[in-house]
């Protein structure tokens, strides 16, 4: 795994009916996935993290695995947010 993982929280249009959904899409160079269930992007980044963190898929999973493991940090965004900024909220979900 990389240790440039990004999580982008987005707003998915289905082209054919017009439908929008909200969520996230968390990727790195190896690996990438998305969730459109979401009801509402929180504005802070700090909260965006949380929520995703609420139910990760495999792939999301090992992703913060990674993270917890090698003490880097994450992109929210543009936003790059160290290992010590994030830590208390990775090490609680873990």
């Amino acid at each position: 795994m990389s240790s440039h993982i990004t999580i982008q929280p987005t707003e998915f249009k289905n082209v054919r009916t017009g439908e929008k959904t909200l969520g996230y899409r968390i990727y790195d160079e190896n690996g990438q996935t998305y969730d459109n269930t979401w009801q509402d992007i929180p504005n802070n980044d700090m909260d965006v993290l949380e929520k995703v963190l609420e139910a990760p898929s495999d792939i999301a999973g090992d992703m913060f695995d990674f993270i917890r493991q090698n003490k880097t940090g994450i992109y929210i965004g543009e936003e790059y947010y160290s290992w010590r900024r994030i830590s208390k909220i990775l090490l609680a979900t873990a």
